[in-house]
């Protein structure tokens, strides 16, 4: 530990415990629909209909108290239904701070009596922390555990099929991408791949998905980390799988994500292959696992995933902080994966600024003109994370009324 992260450990830990648990109650849930903004134009994966394009939805989650202070989070990627504003209704009037067990002055899990409600909505964990560290004075990361990092590692992750949208441009359009990010100050590229699933034929695919990793790494050099994401588009297809390993051995990828559904014995014939080939990529997959139960089987000798991904927005924090406590005794790390948020973003840098089996982040290089953020800082590759009280955001109210405040659904 460095004497930065001693230094900040130690003050957040002086406030947790010297700031009175104040009582307070919930008195009001806001849902509304907000936009974010990529930094570019995003194409498309092996299962989309059509690109990404410049911007995403969210639906943002306000919980205001009669204290003062709101939580602030977004929802999955589903859209309210109402069930949903049915199960809000339970946390009207509650103490946030009866919702959880406390251990230390750190959350230690759901308490008995609401862990219904939080297990079928894990992520709405994720405004209830930003509100419990703002009533206490505390960041988000010191509520999950002590600090293991003062800065955290991040890869860009919005390298997609610009060369099949831009066709005029082809694979260069994908290597000027890869160069931006490197200037920008990304060590860790995330390349999409599996054009041969829907969008090329079969064999031109797969020769473009190997024409752009070789054509990558000759680009940016062989310091930076690249990864590649098939979004499952080898699925019944092990030996195209097999083939993409083969053939860009010289890539030394990091790590392979979802070339297949999970599929444990696609995945050990795979690591059998690579094993025998001398290929070190690690296997990442699991953004479509829901608990940290399901990913067990995975963990289990011999091991399946080197990388288990969870997604963030999904699992919310505490799912995500037992998940990566299983991987890391089964030797694998945890890298929860984020999209189309930047809110989203804010909570794995907590989570990883926390756990020690949380080893990056996934940034889509997004932000949201209804966000104001404080103590974030990207340089180098990493990122610091804001010690400002819970995930160190509020809302910008001016930009709320005038964009958002009309797509509000209130639960009190």
């Amino acid at each position: 530990m460095t004497r930065r992260v001693f230094l900040s450990t130690l003050a957040a830990s002086t406030a947790l415990r010297a700031v009175p648990r104040p009582r307070a109650s919930i008195t009001r849930i806001a849902l509304a629909s907000i936009q974010g903004r990529f930094h570019k134009f995003v194409a498309m994966n092996s299962y989309d209909r059509a690109p990404k394009g410049h911007t995403y939805t969210n639906t943002l989650i306000r919980m205001a108290t009669d204290e003062g202070p709101e939580g602030i989070g977004v929802m999955v990627y589903a859209s309210p239904e109402a069930a949903y504003l049915k199960a809000l209704k339970q946390l009207i009037g509650v103490d946030p701070f009866s919702l959880f067990t406390l251990q230390d002055g750190q959350i230690a899990d759901r308490a008995p009596a609401h862990a219904p409600l939080l297990s079928a909505y894990p992520h709405l964990d994720g405004p209830l922390l930003d509100l419990i560290g703002k009533l206490t004075g505390n960041p988000v990361w010191r509520l999950l555990g002590e600090a293991v990092r003062d800065r955290v590692e991040a890869y860009d992750g919005t390298l997609y099929f610009s060369d099949i949208w831009f066709r005029d441009r082809g694979v260069r359009a994908v290597l000027e991408e890869a160069e931006e990010a490197v200037k920008s100050g990304y060590l860790g590229l995330k390349l999409k791949v599996g054009r041969g699933w829907k969008w090329m034929p079969h064999e031109a695919g797969l020769a473009r998905d190997i024409e752009v990793l070789q054509a990558t790494r000759r680009a940016v050099g062989p310091e930076i980390k690249l990864m590649a994401d098939a979004n499952d588009g080898f699925r019944n297809d092990f030996e195209g799988a097999w083939r993409l390993m083969h053939e860009t051995k010289d890539v030394n990828l990091y790590w392979m994500e979802e070339i297949f559904p999970e599929d444990i014995q696609a995945y050990t014939r795979l690591r059998e292959r690579m094993a025998a080939a001398g290929i070190k990529t690690l296997i990442a997959d699991g953004e479509n696992l829901r608990e940290p139960e399901d990913f067990k089987r995975y963990l289990n000798s011999p091991r399946t995933f080197d990388v288990v991904q969870m997604d963030i927005r999904v699992g919310g924090f505490l799912a995500n902080r037992e998940l990566a406590r299983l991987a890391e005794a089964a030797g694998a790390t945890s890298v929860p994966h984020n999209w189309a948020s930047q809110v989203g973003k804010f909570m794995g840098l907590h989570l990883a600024k926390a756990i020690k089996g949380v080893t990056a982040v996934e940034d889509d290089r997004s932000t949201c003109d209804v966000i104001l953020a404080e103590g974030y800082e990207f340089k180098g590759g990493y990122y610091s994370v804001s010690n400002a009280p819970g995930l160190g955001i509020k809302i910008d109210e001016e930009v709320y009324r005038e964009k958002y405040r009309t797509s509000e659904i209130v639960v009190s």
